[in-house]
């Protein structure tokens, strides 16, 4: 059976974000500063430009603080574009009080494990936006996993293990088999994805990289339902 590094995990010490402080390697600045304008007319790397202009337009992880806060300011902006339905930005703000995971950390596609027992797979699973799923995640639990679409993206989830953890992570373009008749550009998208996590060794999220994966740095949150957090609110201002 295959260990997941983050199975059996106690909750790390959670601040209001994570940061990864390690900085981006020297291959990957090469390819997010590499010179379009020298790429597209040396008759010797034109080819290979259409390839690496894959990986031009994303964003890189935060790497600071400061970078952390623009981003999340930017992709605020992003998600105000996909002009979302109030369901679906009502799960979204539900999926974000609950697990406190950051607008960054969600749109770039970090993997998440969050410690609910599985509550949340459950609640979502049962849901008439969600439809079954296949990937490489977690190929030895023999559970259905699901995906929520969200425009052209999605969120795919499922559970570490029979009796474990939600994860989750929201993916630039969902890939169902099923789908490919009715969208034949789903292989070409999600095959584009899969060159740029190839090229990155990072997951690709809708608005960026992020170097959370599920085998390595995934990140991990508690659960609290959001009526409990209403409660402890209104002691708390009962209390002042």
């Amino acid at each position: 059976m295959t260990h997941y590094p983050h199975q059996d995990l106690r909750l790390p010490h959670i601040h209001s974000f994570s940061i990864s402080k390690q900085k981006a390697s020297s291959r990957h600045d090469r390819f997010f500063r590499l010179p379009t304008t020298i790429a597209q007319n040396d008759p010797v790397l034109r080819p290979l430009y259409n390839v690496i202009s894959l990986v031009l337009d994303d964003h890189p992880y935060p790497s600071t603080r400061e970078k952390f806060h623009r981003r999340t300011y930017e992709i605020q902006q992003n998600v105000r574009d996909l002009n979302l339905s109030p369901v679906k930005q009502k799960f979204l703000h539900r999926l974000i009080t609950e697990t406190s995971v950051t607008l960054v950390d969600l749109w770039q596609g970090s993997h998440v494990v969050t410690l609910d027992h599985g509550h949340l797979y459950n609640t979502w699973s049962q849901s008439s936006s969600a439809h079954p799923r296949f990937s490489s995640h977690y190929r030895d639990v023999p559970l259905q996993q699901y995906g929520i679409n969200f425009r052209d993206h999605q969120l795919l989830f499922g559970k570490t293990s029979l009796r474990g953890s939600t994860w989750f992570q929201m993916e630039a373009h969902g890939f169902d088999p099923n789908d490919i008749f009715d969208d034949p550009d789903l292989i070409i998208n999600h095959g584009q994805d899969f060159l740029k996590y190839r090229v990155h060794q990072m997951n690709v999220g809708p608005f960026g990289f992020s170097p959370h994966t599920e085998m390595k740095n995934p990140i991990i949150r508690p659960y609290e339902p959001l009526h409990t957090k209403r409660k402890r609110k209104h002691k708390r201002f009962l209390t002042d």
